[in-house]
């Protein structure tokens, strides 16, 4: 039963193809009806093109504004890496200079304690 179903389903299709077929291309109407949609084909494919072509530069120039933003962020990003160096080089050196007068100034106090010491032992 199904195989009379699918025949017959199958035979008003292509009925339905062959009139359609038929009025456009074997009556004036269905030629001019043809030719109309031939046209806005036809037109959509130009539209489309045109639309492409001017989305395409747009996107060209995004890429291009995006990859100077990023060379921007980039030399940024250097020159403040640069600048915390110079700070925490310029912080160590310091403490350094710090630590070392600590250490003279310790040497010197010992110095002295030394030579008052020294000076004790004498009197006695």
């Amino acid at each position: 039963m199904e195989n009379k179903n699918g025949l017959v389903a199958f035979a008003l299709l292509g009925l339905a193809v062959g009139t359609a077929a038929y009025y456009l291309l074997g009556t004036e109407d269905g030629k001019r009806q043809l030719d109309r949609a031939n046209e806005g084909v036809k037109s959509l494919t130009k539209s489309i093109k045109e639309l492409s072509k001017k989305e395409a530069k747009r996107a060209a120039k995004l890429a291009k504004s995006a990859k100077e933003d990023l060379e921007h962020l980039k030399d940024r990003a250097k020159e403040a890496g640069k600048h915390a160096i110079d700070a925490a080089s310029e912080k160590a050196n310091q403490w350094a200079s710090k630590a070392s007068e600590a250490a003279n100034g310790a040497g010197n106090k010992a110095d002295e304690l030394l030579a008052d010491a020294k000076s004790e032992i004498n009197k006695a």
